[in-house]
């Protein structure tokens, strides 16, 4: 089928494609890795750093999905995380998360250096901030707590920023990079040496030794999900990660920015600077998350971020728009290792809840750790076969009540009721013959319709105007036009096409 997934991420359209080949017959390697972004591809590089090949199989291409598609800070301050982790976790288990997160920045500064990749890496602070009065304390005990935990925070008041602030947090030795070019050059590394990489393989099926595409099978000792979402229902992660979605810009700024930046406000706006090979900078703005495959949602949240960037900082016209999906489990922290205590068990990671540089990097870490049979301290908090709802009980209790109402597209807002209805460019959830169907009318006036219903748990899946894809709202898996999968837990197209 033709690739009508409109990728629209700066990252992705300003770094080299290396190509890597399609897994093709039966092989047979120590660890099976499912997923080429940061998650997989550290964890290979980790694997292989112990003499220990892999195949690391891909569905699309290395390194261009969600890690293509993130702001790339490679920072510990993961806004004002410390003190909720404190609060539900107690002092120690926050002090692991602060180890891990630093602990990642100095894995990629590392790899980075010892392979030589090219992907912009340089030194950059790392800002939280306010303008809100109220908020001034939140900043002030994050800081506090953060200092306590040997992180490198200081409360401020001057950040560069082109407008005031009421307080502010600093993290110093913190960096910024080129995600896209950081992952396919690490992945350069890995084949060789009984070891594997392989795109445009998706895993149609799987066994706890063994995955199996389109073309090829794997056998291994153990299989890793590095997959955003552990695939299919592997551990009930879908029911325990609620994914979000926010919209990233990127524009032409004047100048770069001495830090990299996110606000306490709600809606939160991130931004950071990336300056291009031909010496052009661009601002690279996220923020005003939403639930996916709401339209009207997603319009909000873009135009807000829209008229927040171009209010606040001297950008030109915005090139690139995209949208970037995560997870954020009930209780704050990341699930990283087994996926069960007992019977079929992955290795799995996922719920970094949109920092996923650092801690897709430290879970890499973990995984290499468990997969050679060694043990990681880490574990105490990450642990993803631990009790998941202990922490976050009443965060179960709506997310599943959001999963019921998207259950029967009660969120769904369209005046087409046809596809005559539909506008050149729009994309709709209609009634035809007493089915759902997804259906959008390009500019030539093509309909592109197949089944509205998603093929892991049956939701009723959402347009995503910015990607012009289809999107899960209730467990985050994408689809393209034509029905194909562009990310999970999903693993199967929608339904059959239907002809308009």
């Amino acid at each position: 089928m033709a690739d009508l997934f409109q990728d629209r991420s700066y990252w992705n359209a300003t770094a080299p494609t290396p190509d890597f080949p399609e897994l093709i017959g039966d092989l047979k390697v120590d660890i099976a890795i499912i997923g080429g972004g940061i998650v997989g591809i550290t964890t290979a590089r980790m694997l292989k750093d112990h003499n220990v090949t892999v195949a690391v199989i891909e569905a699309r291409k290395i390194g261009r999905q969600v890690t293509g598609k993130s702001t790339a800070k490679v920072t510990s301050q993961h806004s004002v995380i410390y003190q909720t982790l404190e609060q539900k976790f107690g002092e120690d288990r926050a002090r692991i998360y602060a180890e891990a997160q630093q602990a990642g920045i100095g894995k990629i500064r590392s790899l980075a250096s010892q392979y030589g990749i090219d992907c912009d890496l340089e030194e950059k602070p790392a800002y939280v901030y306010t303008r809100d009065k109220e908020k001034t304390g939140t900043i002030e005990k994050e800081v506090e707590i953060a200092q306590r935990l040997g992180l490198p925070a200081r409360l401020v008041r001057e950040t560069g920023l082109p407008f005031e602030v009421r307080s502010a947090m600093r993290f110093d030795n913190q960096a910024q990079f080129h995600p896209t070019k950081y992952v396919a050059g690490l992945a350069l590394t890995i084949p060789g040496d009984g070891s594997h990489v392989f795109e445009h393989s998706r895993a149609m099926d799987w066994e706890p030794t063994r995955v199996v595409t389109r073309r090829g099978t794997v056998t291994a000792r153990h299989v890793v999900m590095a997959t955003h979402l552990p695939l299919g229902q592997i551990g009930g992660y879908y029911t325990e990660a609620h994914p979000y979605a926010e919209p990233v810009l990127a524009a032409k700024i004047g100048s770069a920015l001495p830090g990299m930046y996110i606000s306490l406000e709600d809606p939160s706006h991130s931004i950071r600077t990336h300056t291009g090979q031909n010496g052009e900078v661009y601002a690279i703005s996220g923020g005003a998350s939403f639930k996916p495959g709401h339209i009207e949602q997603e319009r909000e949240s873009r135009a807000e971020m829209e008229r927040w960037l171009t209010e606040n900082f001297d950008v030109g016209p915005i090139e690139y728009r995209w949208i970037n999906e995560d997870y954020s489990s009930i209780d704050n922290a990341p699930f990283v290792g087994w996926s069960s205590s007992t019977g079929e068990r992955y290795l799995v990671a996922t719920g970094f809840k949109a920092w996923g540089i650092s801690n897709g990097t430290a879970a890499g870490m973990i995984l290499a750790d468990l997969a050679t049979g060694q043990t990681n301290r880490w574990l105490e908090l990450f642990d993803a076969t631990r009790v998941k709802p202990i922490a976050g009980g009443a965060k179960f209790v709506q997310e599943n009540l959001g999963v019921a109402k998207d259950l029967v597209g009660g969120y769904l807002a369209s005046k087409a009721k046809s596809f005559d209805e539909l506008q050149p460019g729009e994309g709709a959830i209609l009634q035809i013959n007493g089915e759902n169907v997804a259906g959008f009318k390009d500019e030539q006036g093509m309909v592109h319709a197949v089944s509205a219903v998603c093929s892991h748990m049956g939701c009723l899946v959402g347009w995503n105007e910015t990607d012009r894809t289809w999107d899960c709202p209730c467990h985050g898996s994408r689809f393209e036009l034509d029905g194909e999968v562009i990310h999970g837990p999903a693993t199967k197209p929608l339904g059959s096409r239907i002809t308009a």
